[in-house]
């Protein structure tokens, strides 16, 4: 039998029994929850509310930092139900929808849930201010500000006329990033107009088209949040911005370039208030997020993630450092810049104007007693020996490269003239890795494999499937037939005839060789698997991995 909510407070040690009487009395004579009662009377905190609640519904307590919110779903639930009911729909996980609530025992509301969706509903506890917050912000936010930057470009107006439209302007945009989750923002100018971008989900998606004279105003408006010189238009500037906005803080890396006809601004949206999605969250397969995590349990060694800009290597360091993490052991990072901010992890942004480079802070950082040590990238001869160094004398070593695949990351240390017997006892494992787009749940269509298809699947020794997801497009995924991504990725662990090959100076095709035959999953066949669970498309594929 389920123990009442009171008896569950106690025995947790949350409230005594003359305060369990008295928001009893409270809750009989208002008709408030229990829980109401509680925090309105300061005895319990939301998290002490939350555990008890968890602990007699058996429902989960959702992790707000590093949740995933499928932001399609909020066409399928109307607002007006959501605040009724105080739910908010999260993703779609298969045939089950997750949800936010804080009352997890409203079995009505999750039955009228399955019958408005198709989906069993599984719920997971969060504060009903969250709830409320996310609610305003993705059902209402997005259309006010749609509305408010059309008021504001219909006006047709200059900074000097009304600087206040324009540093709404300039929010406004942000804002909408922050709301789509995109990683960049592009303000580019064309002969008559300013063109804005936004990259979601590795792709740049045009969102408005606003007058020329409007460039300008925007262009020094950005300039002045980020500390620049608006005085110089003809070179290149770097800057920083701490967005504060209603959609949530934010962090901001800011370029500006300049082009014939204007300065274009990109700004790098940082999200370190999203928290650090779990390693087994990013889409490893099960083999290989076996392999990684116990390299990563290794006291030394250097592992590096490999990939173009913008494949996620950052975001899978961070993710292999929570998983080690402990009071035990002193993690030092050195990063350019800081993306997410972890207080119990010694962090370092370079700074080369002032000195400060990856290799004067590495150098340095082995002075701090360290057990493990990221550094952001490896970009010289000096950091690449240095990182070397530290991994062959009884360090843990994460950094990243920019190569294609795993085993050329073997020949672009080896270019930057480290030494091939240092590189054989330095190099545990390189994880290569690329993001590839989920195919939209919502307006996605399965139909049969056609026969060169069928070959691609043959030729990489995948079993051809019967059927393939295609993209099409809707509202939910802005007509892209996406949404969301996760990782594909290529594990070289180095073993014994791999570190030979490294030693005597192989090519990258000898070692590739190698690693397959200890057991690596080439990315392609990654990708291709999960073309045949139909949670992206060959489309997809071909976009992000060139030898498909």
């Amino acid at each position: 039998m389920n123990k009442f909510l009171g008896e569950i407070l106690i025995e947790l040690g949350f409230v005594d029994e003359s305060q369990l009487k008295m928001a009893l009395d409270e809750k009989n004579k208002t008709g408030s929850l229990l829980g109401d009662v509680l925090l309105r009377l300061d005895w319990v905190t939301e998290e002490q509310l939350q555990t008890a609640i968890a602990i007699q519904s058996g429902a989960k307590i959702l992790d707000i930092q590093s949740t995933k919110i499928d932001q399609s779903l909020v066409a399928d639930i109307p607002m007006d139900f959501a605040i009724a009911k105080g739910i908010f729909p999260l993703e779609k996980v298969d045939n089950i929808l997750k949800v936010a609530t804080s009352n997890p025992f409203d079995v009505i509301t999750q039955d009228e849930l399955t019958r408005m969706t198709g989906f069993r509903v599984e719920t997971y506890i969060a504060p009903k201010v969250w709830i409320s917050e996310t609610i305003d912000l993705y059902y209402k936010a997005a259309v006010t500000i749609d509305e408010n930057i059309e008021k504001i470009t219909r006006a047709n107006i200059q900074v000097e006329e009304d600087s206040d439209h324009i540093i709404r302007l300039a929010d406004l945009l942000i804002d909408k990033g922050n709301i789509l989750e995109a990683s960049d923002i592009h303000i580019v100018a064309d002969t008559k107009l300013v063109r804005i971008y936004y990259r979601v989900d590795g792709v740049l998606q045009q969102a408005y088209l606003f007058s020329k004279n409007l460039h300008k105003s925007l262009v020094q408006r950005f300039k002045i949040m980020g500390d620049m010189d608006i005085s110089k238009s003809h070179v290149p500037q770097d800057g920083r911005i701490q967005h504060r906005g209603h959609s949530g803080d934010i962090d901001i890396r800011l370029s500006t370039f300049p082009t014939q006809f204007g300065e274009t601004v990109v700004m790098r949206l940082l999200r370190s208030s999203k928290g650090v999605v779990p390693l087994a969250r990013l889409g490893f397969e099960s083999d290989d997020l076996e392999k990684f995590e116990k390299t990563l349990n290794r006291p030394y060694g250097l592992v590096l993630v490999t990939g173009p800009t913008g494949s996620g290597k950052t975001s899978t360091l961070y993710s292999a450092l929570m998983s080690i993490l402990s009071p035990n052991i002193n993690v030092m990072t050195i990063e350019d810049p800081i993306e997410y901010v972890i207080p119990t992890i010694r962090q370092t942004a370079v700074n080369p104007k002032a000195g400060l480079t990856f290799a004067t802070a590495l150098r340095s950082a082995m002075r701090q007693d360290p057990d493990v040590i990221l550094v952001g990238e490896i970009r010289d001869t000096e950091t690449a020996e240095l990182a070397l160094g530290a991994s062959v004398t009884g360090h843990l070593v994460l950094s990243t490269l920019h190569t294609n695949d795993s085993s050329s990351a073997i020949s672009r240390l080896l270019d930057l003239g480290t030494t091939p017997n240092m590189l054989a006892s330095a190099v545990t494992m390189v994880l290569a890795q690329r993001l590839i787009r989920f195919v939209c749940p919502k307006c996605s269509k399965i139909t049969p494999i056609e026969a060169g298809e069928r070959d691609i699947f043959i030729r990489n020794g995948i079993e051809p499937p019967d059927k393939l997801a295609r993209h099409t497009g809707c509202d939910g995924c802005s007509n892209t037939g996406y949404v969301g991504r996760s990782g594909v990725y290529e594990i070289l662990i180095v073993n014994r005839e791999i570190e030979q090959l490294i030693a005597t100076g192989a090519p990258s095709s000898k070692i590739e060789e190698a690693a397959i035959k200890a057991g690596t999953t080439l990315m392609i066949r990654q990708a291709l698997k999960k073309v045949a669970r139909q949670i992206t498309t060959l489309d997809e594929v071909y976009r992000v991995i060139a030898d498909a």
